[in-house]
Protein backbone atom coordinates (compact mmCIF):
# COMPACT_ATOMS: atom_id res chain seq x y z
CA UNK A 1 0.00 0.00 0.00
CA UNK A 2 1.21 3.32 -1.24
CA UNK A 3 0.25 5.45 2.32
CA UNK A 4 -0.01 8.42 0.61
CA UNK A 5 -2.29 7.94 -2.36
CA UNK A 6 -4.27 5.88 0.00
CA UNK A 7 -4.23 8.72 2.53
CA UNK A 8 -5.28 11.31 -0.33
CA UNK A 9 -8.36 8.84 -1.25
CA UNK A 10 -10.23 9.86 1.73
CA UNK A 11 -12.51 13.04 2.57
CA UNK A 12 -10.06 16.13 3.10
CA UNK A 13 -12.18 19.03 4.26
CA UNK A 14 -8.68 20.89 3.74
CA UNK A 15 -9.75 20.70 0.07
CA UNK A 16 -13.33 19.86 0.16
CA UNK A 17 -16.26 21.85 1.29
CA UNK A 18 -17.75 20.49 4.35
CA UNK A 19 -17.05 20.33 7.94
CA UNK A 20 -18.63 17.34 9.31
CA UNK A 21 -16.13 16.64 12.12
CA UNK A 22 -17.75 14.29 15.13
CA UNK A 23 -15.43 13.79 17.82
CA UNK A 24 -17.32 10.37 19.61
CA UNK A 25 -17.05 8.75 16.45
CA UNK A 26 -13.82 9.23 15.61
CA UNK A 27 -12.87 8.44 19.81
CA UNK A 28 -14.79 4.99 18.68
CA UNK A 29 -12.75 4.74 15.87
CA UNK A 30 -9.22 5.08 17.81
CA UNK A 31 -10.32 3.01 20.33
CA UNK A 32 -11.57 0.62 18.30
CA UNK A 33 -8.30 0.46 16.42
CA UNK A 34 -6.21 0.39 19.53
CA UNK A 35 -4.64 3.76 18.93
CA UNK A 36 -2.95 4.79 22.32
CA UNK A 37 -4.22 8.41 21.66
CA UNK A 38 -5.01 8.45 26.05
CA UNK A 39 -1.34 7.15 26.90
CA UNK A 40 0.14 11.04 25.21
CA UNK A 41 2.22 12.16 27.56
CA UNK A 42 2.81 15.75 28.02
CA UNK A 43 0.25 17.25 25.04
CA UNK A 44 0.99 21.13 23.96
CA UNK A 45 -1.96 21.90 22.17
CA UNK A 46 -2.24 25.05 19.96
CA UNK A 47 -5.34 26.39 18.48
CA UNK A 48 -5.70 30.30 16.87
CA UNK A 49 -5.74 31.71 13.39
CA UNK A 50 -2.20 32.41 12.94
CA UNK A 51 1.04 31.33 14.79
CA UNK A 52 0.30 27.97 15.58
CA UNK A 53 2.70 26.52 13.55
CA UNK A 54 5.54 29.31 14.72
CA UNK A 55 4.72 28.34 18.03
CA UNK A 56 4.42 24.71 17.20
CA UNK A 57 7.81 24.81 15.64
CA UNK A 58 9.85 27.15 18.56
CA UNK A 59 8.42 24.66 21.66
CA UNK A 60 9.33 21.78 19.54
CA UNK A 61 13.25 22.95 19.01
CA UNK A 62 13.71 24.55 22.20
CA UNK A 63 12.49 21.31 23.96
CA UNK A 64 14.58 19.13 21.72
CA UNK A 65 17.52 21.45 22.10
CA UNK A 66 17.06 21.18 25.96
CA UNK A 67 17.37 17.03 25.53
CA UNK A 68 13.91 15.87 25.06
CA UNK A 69 12.35 13.30 22.40
CA UNK A 70 9.33 15.67 21.35
CA UNK A 71 6.92 14.82 18.57
CA UNK A 72 4.97 17.46 16.33
CA UNK A 73 1.83 17.14 14.55
CA UNK A 74 1.09 20.11 12.05
CA UNK A 75 -0.78 20.87 9.49
CA UNK A 76 -0.70 21.58 5.94
CA UNK A 77 2.29 19.94 4.36
CA UNK A 78 4.16 21.43 1.85
CA UNK A 79 5.10 18.41 -0.25
CA UNK A 80 4.53 15.25 1.49
CA UNK A 81 2.42 13.96 4.17
CA UNK A 82 5.52 13.01 5.86
CA UNK A 83 6.22 16.93 7.01
CA UNK A 84 2.95 16.82 9.11
CA UNK A 85 4.50 14.07 11.49
CA UNK A 86 8.11 14.63 12.96
CA UNK A 87 9.95 13.81 16.03
CA UNK A 88 13.12 16.33 17.08
CA UNK A 89 12.07 17.71 13.13
CA UNK A 90 12.92 14.32 11.28
CA UNK A 91 9.69 13.08 9.27
CA UNK A 92 8.31 9.66 9.74
CA UNK A 93 10.03 7.70 7.28
CA UNK A 94 8.04 6.50 4.47
CA UNK A 95 7.95 2.69 5.65
CA UNK A 96 7.03 3.94 9.10
CA UNK A 97 4.11 5.53 7.46
CA UNK A 98 3.00 2.89 5.23
CA UNK A 99 3.40 0.65 8.10
CA UNK A 100 0.72 2.60 10.31
CA UNK A 101 -1.80 3.58 7.49
CA UNK A 102 -1.74 -0.30 6.88
CA UNK A 103 -2.39 -0.68 9.87
CA UNK A 104 -5.16 1.56 10.79
CA UNK A 105 -6.90 1.12 7.08
CA UNK A 106 -9.46 -1.50 8.64
CA UNK A 107 -10.91 -0.07 10.69
CA UNK A 108 -11.21 3.75 8.51
CA UNK A 109 -14.70 2.45 7.56
CA UNK A 110 -16.69 3.30 4.02
CA UNK A 111 -18.79 6.27 2.61
CA UNK A 112 -20.31 8.51 4.93
CA UNK A 113 -19.25 7.05 8.49
CA UNK A 114 -15.80 6.64 6.70
CA UNK A 115 -12.71 8.59 8.73
CA UNK A 116 -11.51 11.70 7.47
CA UNK A 117 -8.00 12.25 5.91
CA UNK A 118 -7.11 14.05 8.69
CA UNK A 119 -8.61 12.25 11.24
CA UNK A 120 -6.65 9.54 9.64
CA UNK A 121 -3.44 11.54 9.74
CA UNK A 122 -3.94 12.37 13.44
CA UNK A 123 -3.97 8.70 14.91
CA UNK A 124 -0.94 7.56 12.86
CA UNK A 125 0.69 10.95 14.78
CA UNK A 126 -0.62 9.36 17.80
CA UNK A 127 0.92 6.16 17.00
CA UNK A 128 4.09 7.18 15.57
CA UNK A 129 4.61 9.23 18.73
CA UNK A 130 3.62 6.78 21.49
CA UNK A 131 5.91 4.12 20.00
CA UNK A 132 8.73 6.33 20.06
CA UNK A 133 7.90 7.29 23.58
CA UNK A 134 8.12 10.94 22.93
CA UNK A 135 8.53 12.98 26.12
CA UNK A 136 6.28 16.10 25.04
CA UNK A 137 3.66 15.70 22.13
CA UNK A 138 3.40 18.93 20.44
CA UNK A 139 -0.07 19.01 18.70
CA UNK A 140 -1.76 22.07 15.94
CA UNK A 141 -5.30 22.10 15.93
CA UNK A 142 -6.11 21.16 11.86
CA UNK A 143 -8.94 23.54 12.07
CA UNK A 144 -10.88 25.40 14.66
CA UNK A 145 -10.41 23.28 18.01
CA UNK A 146 -13.71 22.38 19.68
CA UNK A 147 -14.26 19.69 16.62
CA UNK A 148 -10.51 18.62 15.48
CA UNK A 149 -9.17 15.55 15.53
CA UNK A 150 -6.07 16.39 17.92
CA UNK A 151 -9.50 17.16 20.62
CA UNK A 152 -9.02 14.06 21.88
CA UNK A 153 -6.03 14.07 23.99
CA UNK A 154 -5.88 15.43 27.32
CA UNK A 155 -2.98 18.18 27.77
CA UNK A 156 -0.76 19.74 29.84
CA UNK A 157 -0.82 23.41 28.44
CA UNK A 158 -3.31 24.40 25.87
CA UNK A 159 -2.55 27.53 23.98
CA UNK A 160 -4.32 30.11 21.67
CA UNK A 161 -2.80 31.94 19.63
CA UNK A 162 -3.69 35.01 17.89
CA UNK A 163 -7.15 34.54 16.69
CA UNK A 164 -8.52 36.47 13.39
CA UNK A 165 -10.67 35.64 10.52
CA UNK A 166 -10.35 32.61 8.74
CA UNK A 167 -12.45 29.77 7.96
CA UNK A 168 -15.75 31.78 8.51
CA UNK A 169 -17.50 29.31 6.55
CA UNK A 170 -16.84 26.82 9.03
CA UNK A 171 -16.51 28.52 12.11
CA UNK A 172 -18.83 31.34 11.93
CA UNK A 173 -18.52 34.88 10.42
CA UNK A 174 -18.03 36.40 13.68
CA UNK A 175 -14.70 36.62 16.06
CA UNK A 176 -16.69 35.66 19.02
CA UNK A 177 -18.00 32.59 17.43
CA UNK A 178 -14.37 31.73 16.29
CA UNK A 179 -12.97 32.26 19.34
CA UNK A 180 -15.59 30.13 20.88
CA UNK A 181 -14.83 27.40 18.45
CA UNK A 182 -11.04 27.70 19.25
CA UNK A 183 -11.26 27.52 22.88
CA UNK A 184 -13.26 24.64 23.02
CA UNK A 185 -9.90 23.00 23.30
CA UNK A 186 -10.01 24.05 26.96
CA UNK A 187 -10.45 21.38 29.78
CA UNK A 188 -11.51 21.55 32.99
CA UNK A 189 -8.79 22.50 35.41
CA UNK A 190 -6.32 23.23 32.52
CA UNK A 191 -3.44 25.78 32.47
CA UNK A 192 -4.33 28.05 29.23
CA UNK A 193 -1.60 30.72 28.02
CA UNK A 194 -2.40 32.90 25.55
CA UNK A 195 -1.66 36.85 24.42
CA UNK A 196 -3.59 40.05 24.09
CA UNK A 197 -6.51 39.49 21.62
CA UNK A 198 -9.41 42.14 19.82
CA UNK A 199 -11.42 42.51 22.88
CA UNK A 200 -14.14 40.77 21.90
CA UNK A 201 -11.99 37.46 21.17
CA UNK A 202 -10.49 38.27 24.90
CA UNK A 203 -13.59 38.50 26.43
CA UNK A 204 -15.29 34.56 25.07
CA UNK A 205 -12.10 33.24 25.77
CA UNK A 206 -11.37 34.18 28.84
CA UNK A 207 -14.86 33.34 30.01
CA UNK A 208 -14.59 30.24 28.52
CA UNK A 209 -11.53 29.52 30.54
CA UNK A 210 -13.19 30.84 33.94
CA UNK A 211 -16.12 28.39 33.52
CA UNK A 212 -13.56 25.45 33.10
CA UNK A 213 -11.49 26.76 36.16
CA UNK A 214 -8.47 27.40 33.92
CA UNK A 215 -5.74 29.08 35.07
CA UNK A 216 -5.12 32.15 32.33
CA UNK A 217 -0.95 32.84 31.43
CA UNK A 218 -1.21 35.98 29.17
CA UNK A 219 2.15 35.91 27.12
CA UNK A 220 2.36 39.23 26.57
CA UNK A 221 3.28 39.83 30.62
CA UNK A 222 5.55 37.41 31.17
CA UNK A 223 8.63 38.42 29.02
CA UNK A 224 10.05 41.25 26.81
CA UNK A 225 11.93 41.11 23.75
CA UNK A 226 13.79 43.96 21.76
CA UNK A 227 14.58 43.42 18.34
CA UNK A 228 18.82 44.34 18.23
CA UNK A 229 18.61 43.30 14.46
CA UNK A 230 16.62 42.70 11.76
CA UNK A 231 17.04 41.25 8.26
CA UNK A 232 15.35 38.96 5.33
CA UNK A 233 17.44 35.87 6.66
CA UNK A 234 16.08 36.34 10.98
CA UNK A 235 16.51 38.33 13.79
CA UNK A 236 18.64 38.84 16.67
CA UNK A 237 16.48 39.72 19.79
CA UNK A 238 17.19 40.49 23.62
CA UNK A 239 14.88 38.70 26.14
CA UNK A 240 13.91 39.60 29.25
CA UNK A 241 11.39 38.26 31.87
CA UNK A 242 10.38 35.31 33.80
CA UNK A 243 13.06 32.40 32.06
CA UNK A 244 15.81 35.11 32.44
CA UNK A 245 17.57 37.98 30.66
CA UNK A 246 19.53 36.26 27.02
CA UNK A 247 20.51 37.61 23.79
CA UNK A 248 19.10 35.29 21.08
CA UNK A 249 18.70 34.75 17.08
CA UNK A 250 16.16 32.98 14.83
CA UNK A 251 16.02 32.70 11.24
CA UNK A 252 12.12 34.23 11.79
CA UNK A 253 10.82 37.81 10.84
CA UNK A 254 8.08 39.93 11.76
CA UNK A 255 6.41 41.39 14.84
CA UNK A 256 3.68 38.57 14.44
CA UNK A 257 7.27 36.26 14.98
CA UNK A 258 8.04 38.08 18.41
CA UNK A 259 4.27 37.56 19.77
CA UNK A 260 4.56 34.02 19.06
CA UNK A 261 7.71 34.13 20.41
CA UNK A 262 6.07 35.41 23.71
CA UNK A 263 3.77 32.73 23.86
CA UNK A 264 6.40 29.74 22.89
CA UNK A 265 8.33 31.32 25.85
CA UNK A 266 5.51 31.29 28.35
CA UNK A 267 5.31 27.69 27.40
CA UNK A 268 8.82 26.98 28.23
CA UNK A 269 8.99 28.84 31.45
CA UNK A 270 5.60 26.93 32.66
CA UNK A 271 7.03 23.49 31.68
CA UNK A 272 10.30 24.52 33.69
CA UNK A 273 8.35 25.41 36.63
CA UNK A 274 6.98 22.01 36.11
CA UNK A 275 10.19 20.43 36.94
CA UNK A 276 11.69 20.13 34.26
CA UNK A 277 15.06 21.23 32.62
CA UNK A 278 14.92 23.75 30.69
CA UNK A 279 17.89 26.37 30.29
CA UNK A 280 18.20 29.56 28.48
CA UNK A 281 21.82 27.68 27.01
CA UNK A 282 19.31 25.11 25.34
CA UNK A 283 16.40 27.90 24.17
CA UNK A 284 19.34 29.67 22.02
CA UNK A 285 20.31 26.96 20.37
CA UNK A 286 16.91 25.97 19.70
CA UNK A 287 15.81 29.38 18.42
CA UNK A 288 18.85 29.01 16.26
CA UNK A 289 18.01 26.26 14.73
CA UNK A 290 14.21 26.46 14.33
CA UNK A 291 13.24 25.20 10.34
CA UNK A 292 9.49 26.67 9.61
CA UNK A 293 9.19 26.86 5.63
CA UNK A 294 6.49 29.47 4.00
CA UNK A 295 6.47 31.83 6.14
CA UNK A 296 8.01 34.84 4.92
CA UNK A 297 10.68 32.26 3.78
CA UNK A 298 14.11 33.42 1.66
CA UNK A 299 13.96 30.67 -1.10
CA UNK A 300 17.18 32.84 -3.11
CA UNK A 301 18.86 35.76 -3.06
CA UNK A 302 19.98 36.80 -6.76
CA UNK A 303 16.80 38.60 -6.88
CA UNK A 304 15.70 37.88 -3.33
CA UNK A 305 12.51 35.36 -3.72
CA UNK A 306 10.87 35.26 -0.81
CA UNK A 307 7.50 32.72 -0.27
CA UNK A 308 5.05 33.97 2.50
CA UNK A 309 1.92 31.46 2.87
CA UNK A 310 -0.45 34.61 3.68
CA UNK A 311 -3.94 33.76 2.94
CA UNK A 312 -5.93 36.44 5.22
CA UNK A 313 -6.56 39.62 6.38
CA UNK A 314 -4.17 39.59 9.31
CA UNK A 315 -1.53 37.71 7.91
CA UNK A 316 -1.43 39.92 5.39
CA UNK A 317 -0.87 42.92 7.58
CA UNK A 318 2.15 41.01 8.70
CA UNK A 319 3.30 40.26 5.47
CA UNK A 320 2.67 44.34 4.67
CA UNK A 321 5.42 45.02 8.14
CA UNK A 322 7.73 42.88 6.97
CA UNK A 323 8.02 44.73 3.97
CA UNK A 324 8.11 47.51 5.50
CA UNK A 325 10.91 46.52 8.40
CA UNK A 326 13.25 44.63 5.77
CA UNK A 327 12.97 48.14 3.73
CA UNK A 328 11.58 46.71 0.77
CA UNK A 329 9.56 49.53 -1.24
CA UNK A 330 9.89 47.97 -4.78
CA UNK A 331 8.91 44.42 -4.98
CA UNK A 332 7.34 41.98 -8.15
CA UNK A 333 4.45 39.82 -6.82
CA UNK A 334 3.61 36.24 -7.88
CA UNK A 335 -0.15 35.53 -6.40
CA UNK A 336 -2.93 32.66 -6.47
CA UNK A 337 -6.04 31.97 -3.81
CA UNK A 338 -8.60 29.89 -3.08
CA UNK A 339 -12.14 30.30 -2.71
CA UNK A 340 -13.50 31.42 0.57
CA UNK A 341 -10.63 33.16 1.70
CA UNK A 342 -10.24 37.05 2.30
CA UNK A 343 -7.45 38.59 0.44
CA UNK A 344 -9.40 42.12 0.12
CA UNK A 345 -6.20 43.95 2.22
CA UNK A 346 -3.39 42.04 -0.04
CA UNK A 347 -5.81 43.69 -3.07
CA UNK A 348 -6.36 47.16 -1.53
CA UNK A 349 -2.52 47.25 0.05
CA UNK A 350 -0.30 45.08 -1.20
CA UNK A 351 -0.87 45.03 -5.17
CA UNK A 352 -0.71 48.88 -5.70
CA UNK A 353 3.00 48.83 -4.04
CA UNK A 354 4.38 46.09 -6.48
CA UNK A 355 6.20 46.79 -9.96
CA UNK A 356 3.61 44.16 -11.13
CA UNK A 357 1.25 41.55 -10.34
CA UNK A 358 1.62 38.32 -11.58
CA UNK A 359 -1.67 36.04 -10.92
CA UNK A 360 -1.65 32.03 -11.06
CA UNK A 361 -3.90 29.10 -10.11
CA UNK A 362 -3.13 27.24 -7.19
CA UNK A 363 -2.43 23.89 -6.67
CA UNK A 364 -6.23 23.17 -4.85
CA UNK A 365 -9.14 22.01 -5.80
CA UNK A 366 -10.45 25.40 -4.79
CA UNK A 367 -7.99 27.85 -6.13
CA UNK A 368 -9.96 30.87 -7.89
CA UNK A 369 -9.11 31.56 -11.54
CA UNK A 370 -6.76 34.31 -12.00
CA UNK A 371 -9.29 35.71 -14.16
CA UNK A 372 -11.73 35.96 -11.69
CA UNK A 373 -9.21 37.67 -9.22
CA UNK A 374 -8.21 40.01 -12.13
CA UNK A 375 -12.12 41.03 -12.43
CA UNK A 376 -11.38 41.78 -8.63
CA UNK A 377 -9.31 44.24 -8.39
CA UNK A 378 -11.31 46.44 -10.81
CA UNK A 379 -7.57 47.06 -12.60
CA UNK A 380 -5.43 46.33 -15.22
CA UNK A 381 -2.33 48.19 -14.98
CA UNK A 382 0.81 46.29 -14.45
CA UNK A 383 -0.77 43.04 -13.96
CA UNK A 384 -0.94 39.72 -15.79
CA UNK A 385 -1.28 36.05 -15.47
CA UNK A 386 0.57 33.19 -15.78
CA UNK A 387 0.41 29.22 -16.53
CA UNK A 388 2.23 28.89 -13.20
CA UNK A 389 4.59 29.83 -10.21
CA UNK A 390 7.73 28.45 -12.22
CA UNK A 391 6.35 30.44 -15.26
CA UNK A 392 5.72 33.39 -13.32
CA UNK A 393 9.18 32.99 -11.37
CA UNK A 394 11.02 33.13 -15.19
CA UNK A 395 8.88 35.98 -16.74
CA UNK A 396 9.73 37.88 -13.70
CA UNK A 397 13.21 37.42 -13.56
CA UNK A 398 13.71 38.63 -17.05
CA UNK A 399 11.95 41.93 -15.66
CA UNK A 400 13.71 42.20 -13.09
CA UNK A 401 17.09 43.19 -12.32
CA UNK A 402 18.95 40.70 -9.66
CA UNK A 403 18.08 43.10 -6.71
CA UNK A 404 14.14 43.55 -6.61
CA UNK A 405 12.69 41.06 -4.96
CA UNK A 406 9.69 38.73 -5.56
CA UNK A 407 6.93 38.07 -3.71
CA UNK A 408 5.21 34.61 -3.42
CA UNK A 409 1.79 34.93 -1.34
CA UNK A 410 -1.67 34.31 -1.27
CA UNK A 411 -1.48 30.46 -0.04
CA UNK A 412 0.47 27.31 0.68
CA UNK A 413 -0.76 25.55 -2.41
CA UNK A 414 1.76 27.99 -4.45
CA UNK A 415 4.65 25.97 -2.63
CA UNK A 416 4.12 22.62 -4.76
CA UNK A 417 4.65 24.87 -7.84
CA UNK A 418 7.56 26.64 -6.66
CA UNK A 419 10.50 24.75 -5.42
CA UNK A 420 8.94 21.18 -5.11
CA UNK A 421 12.33 19.65 -5.16
CA UNK A 422 12.75 20.93 -1.50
Amino acid sequence: MRAETFLNSLVDYEKTPGYHYDLDAFRRFLDTARVPYRKLKNVIHIAGTKGKGSVAAMVSACLTACGYRVGTFTSPHLVRINERITINGHQIGDRQLSALVRRLAPFLGHGRSARTFFEAVTATAFCHFNAHRVHFNVLEVGLGGRLDATNVTEPLISVITRIGYDHTHLLGNTLPQIAMEKAGILKPGGTLITTQQRYSVQRVVHRHARALGNRVIMANKQHCIAVRRYSLRGMQLRISGRLGTFTASMPLVGQHQIENLLIALSVLAEIKDRGYSISTANIVQGLRHIRLRGRFDLLATQPPVIFDCAHNEDSFRALHQNLKACGIRVFFMIFGSNHQKDFRYCITHLFPLAREVVLVRTQSTRAIEPHAILSLTGRRKNMSIASSVRTALEYVKKESSTSVPIIITGSFYLWQNTWSNE
